[in-house]
């Protein structure tokens, strides 16, 4: 177990080593073409698939950019063709960007995922929102224990949403549970004893994950294992200011028997996007 979770660690510096490679001299870029640098970094790392598990977008790989009123960040799913990326929408000055990609390492056949959001224009309102919505996931990540059932942090972070006059943007629902009402990410699967991906290529590795996932929602009651990893990801809007974009973080949490690290590995990525407000450690 301690060798899938040290997978799942260092493929999720790669993940962020790939964004900030991906993210240098991109002014004015389009969609279509950081998309293309992301899976040209990933195509050079040999611990990785060439592609990520989550496709359709392409690739598994996302990028989003608009600018106000920011309505192309308010998807309901990146499965949605409308939400591919094209030549249209650019990274300007004042567009607001929402990156996701989702590798899986060769090897252990566990993913690391990463999303963020990125913005270096002059409004300091957004700059604000960006840290304090990063700050508010970051804190649910924090809360998660060994013992403590998913749905007991969904109930966390919906007082702690609420509290900061913040919601949740539009999600599709994943099952046919109508009761469910938040969503803050999924397990890693082939972590768990009793969940070792048997397959080998990509496409089994890829459907394992697809449909072996226990996803973090307020109607599962699923206990946190003493070795185990999980994501708490949302995108958030500001219900004070609707002018604002929604944010998104993507954040991934591992116990290595009981030992708990949360990985961000968000620090370069920031320097090269120059998001120095950020100011993370």
């Amino acid at each position: 177990m301690t060798e899938l979770i040290d997978a799942v660690i260092k493929t999720r510096k790669i993940s962020a080593e790939i964004a900030a490679l991906a993210l240098t001299k991109i002014n004015d870029i389009s969609e279509i073409e950081l998309h293309k640098k992301i899976l040209s970094e990933m195509s050079t790392r040999a611990e990785i698939f060439s592609e990520g598990w989550y496709a359709p977008p392409q690739g598994g790989v996302s990028v989003l950019f608009d600018e106000a009123p920011f309505e192309r960040l308010l998807y309901g799913s990146l499965r949605d063709s409308k939400y591919s990326p094209d030549e249209i929408h650019k990274f300007t000055k004042e567009a607001v960007g929402g990156i996701y990609f989702s590798p899986i390492n060769k090897e252990a056949k566990t993913l690391a995922d990463i999303g963020f959001t990125i913005y270096r224009g002059k409004n300091t309102e957004i700059k604000q929102h960006l840290k304090k919505t990063y700050d508010i996931v970051h804190k649910i990540a924090e809360q998660a224990k060994v013992g403590v059932r998913f749905s007991t942090l969904c109930t966390y972070a919906s007082k702690l949403f609420s509290d900061n006059n913040l919601k949740p943007s539009k999600r599709i629902i994943l099952n046919s549970d109508q009761k469910q009402n938040l969503n803050l990410g999924h397990s890693i699967p082939g972590i768990a004893l009793n969940d070792q991906i048997s397959g080998n290529s990509f496409e089994e590795i890829k459907e394992h994950i697809r449909t072996k996932r226990i996803n973090v929602v307020d109607t599962e009651d699923f206990e946190i294992p003493s070795t185990y990893a999980f994501t708490i990801e949302s995108r958030l809007e500001d219900l004070t200011n609707p002018q604002m974009p929604s944010a998104s973080w993507h954040f991934m949490v591992c116990f290595n028997e009981g030992e708990k690290i949360i990985l961000d590995d968000f620090k370069e990525i920031f320097k090269v996007a120059g998001m120095d407000y950020m100011n993370i450690k």
